[in-house]
């Protein structure tokens, strides 16, 4: 006996298009479809303003830590200047110990204004002044050339390339 396979015929009907032309709304089915789609997007415009009011809630929240974190980084590269300090007031009875402790702190100062990106900068005697980087304090009058720095009083410090303090010069002015 011989086994025969059966075969099935399968028939796979096509979806029947929608041939009929879309059965016009009542006024009152326009007027709840509009009410529908208008409570959805009252919806979704009430969530994107949620999600707006929270991401800039979160933003103000980081701005503030991150100024924070680095307000207590800068204070805590200042505390060995501020042991320093206290060390050098314990050693006024002798004066070479706290000598030696100022020069420390002022070590150690300038080396945390390093550390932060701070530089300090100066003028030169003679330079013309430069109303970007000088700060004039004095004007004296001297023969010479109008403009010139005559004395550099205190160095600049600038963060980057931002000025921060300019030169506090003394300035020669020609009458």
């Amino acid at each position: 006996m011989t086994k025969e396979k059966k075969t099935e015929e399968v028939k796979i009907e096509k979806p029947v298009e929608n041939t009929e032309e879309p059965k016009e709304l009542t006024l009152e089915e326009k007027i709840t479809k509009l009410e529908t789609e208008l409570e959805e997007m009252k919806m979704n415009f009430l969530r994107a303003r949620a999600d707006y009011d929270n991401f800039r809630r979160r933003s103000q929240e980081e701005l503030i830590h991150a100024r924070d974190k680095a307000v207590i980084n800068f204070v805590e590269d200042l505390l060995p200047a501020i042991d320093n300090f206290e060390m050098s007031l314990k050693m006024t009875d002798n004066q070479k110990m706290f000598v030696k402790g100022v020069e420390m702190i002022h070590k150690n100062l300038l080396d945390t204004l390093k550390s932060h990106k701070f530089e300090s900068f100066s003028a030169k005697v003679g330079q013309d002044f430069d109303p970007k980087v000088h700060e004039p304090i004095a004007v004296e009058s001297d023969k010479g050339k109008e403009g010139k720095v005559l004395k550099v009083l205190k160095t600049g410090i600038k963060h980057k390339d931002k000025i921060v303090r300019p030169v506090k010069v003394n300035v020669l002015k020609v009458e």
